[in-house]
């Protein structure tokens, strides 16, 4: 598995070059659209995405606590991508999420403000002054993404393996320096597990002592216990279907119950199958066992309630 992540100046053919690497290497190219498209599939609309831009391209030293919540959400995406294809990232501080990991790339474009401008304006079609405007913004979504969420100033030269000046480059040649480097460095032969290890909350091996399935139960286990809500955990498994002889064939058991509100929870990641699956059950439960309460608490849910509550930069910490 490979990541290749791009930071690149506004008008300085990033997106045009990164497509073609995508193309010409086999790899998933994670830019707006394909990040819209990994955002319905897990219930959120463009809409949130566009907020979240919104917020992060403001002036302010700080973003509020939701802003931030959604951010590392959509960061939550693009790693658990990489789980299972390889990538080519276009910003998102995605040089700062796979920071000095084994089998990377990080690549930046840059090019003369005035070599940029003119390209801005040819592309969109619009006059000098919208494009330094256009520009500007962009210039500030990017660098505050890395710095808001990772600390880190994008203009840092260590933060990437390769830079390239696109006013002395074509797009072939630039595309062609970027390939010759992924193959020569080998990236795409590093175990996926190095590549993801601590960015996505990986199943916990099971050990002695070890209660929770994974980090997400611990750490919802955790916030109820804080604020003293009363909670079980997997205290009922609910039988789904049986066989001929009465043996269970299919069964649910969720992850928590809170008494005092009589609700059953099942935590999900944002790995598509498993919420297909987890909402198929859940579906077959209430047809089932129309008494019973039960919600699918998506990592979304967690998140913004992590961020409502003031722990969401802890819970990070803690996990990466």
């Amino acid at each position: 598995m490979a990541v290749i992540t791009v930071y690149r100046e506004p008008g300085a053919m990033g997106k045009e070059v990164s497509a073609r690497v995508a193309g010409h290497l086999g790899y998933c190219l994670v830019d707006r659209a394909r990040l819209v498209q990994l955002s319905g599939e897990v219930d959120l609309d463009e809409a949130r995405l566009i907020k979240v831009e919104e917020a992060i391209s403001g002036r302010g030293a700080e973003i509020d606590a939701e802003t931030e919540g959604y951010a590392r959400l959509f960061e939550d995406l693009i790693a658990q991508l990489a789980e299972e294809q390889d990538l080519v990232v276009l910003e998102r501080g995605a040089q700062g999420l796979f920071r000095n990991r084994p089998g990377t790339l990080h690549v930046r474009f840059i090019a003369p403000r005035k070599f940029r401008i003119s390209q801005v304006k040819e592309r969109e079609g619009l006059t000098g002054r919208k494009a330094i405007s256009l520009i500007r913004a962009g210039e500030r979504q990017r660098a505050r993404y890395l710095r808001l969420l990772h600390h880190l100033d994008a203009s840092e030269p260590t933060l990437y393996d390769l830079t390239l000046r696109m006013d002395r480059l074509s797009i072939e040649q630039a595309c062609g320096l970027i390939v010759t480097a992924a193959r020569e460095m080998g990236i795409s032969q590093t175990p996926r597990e190095k590549i993801v290890e601590n960015i996505v909350s990986q199943p916990l091996q099971k050990r002695s002592g070890a209660r929770y399935v994974n980090a997400a139960e611990s750490e919802f286990a955790r916030f109820l216990s804080f604020y003293h809500i009363p909670f079980q955990y997997e205290p009922r498994t609910f039988p789904l279907e049986t066989d001929p002889d009465g043996r269970t064939i299919e069964a649910f058991t969720p992850d928590f119950y809170l008494p005092d509100q009589d609700l059953y929870i099942e935590l999900t990641t944002l790995k598509q199958s498993l919420v297909t699956r987890k909402n198929r059950k859940v579906r077959k439960l209430r047809r089932l066992y129309p008494e019973v309460n039960i919600r699918i608490f998506y990592q979304r849910d967690f998140y913004a309630l992590m961020a409502k509550y003031g722990l969401l930069s802890e819970m990070v910490s803690d996990e990466r």
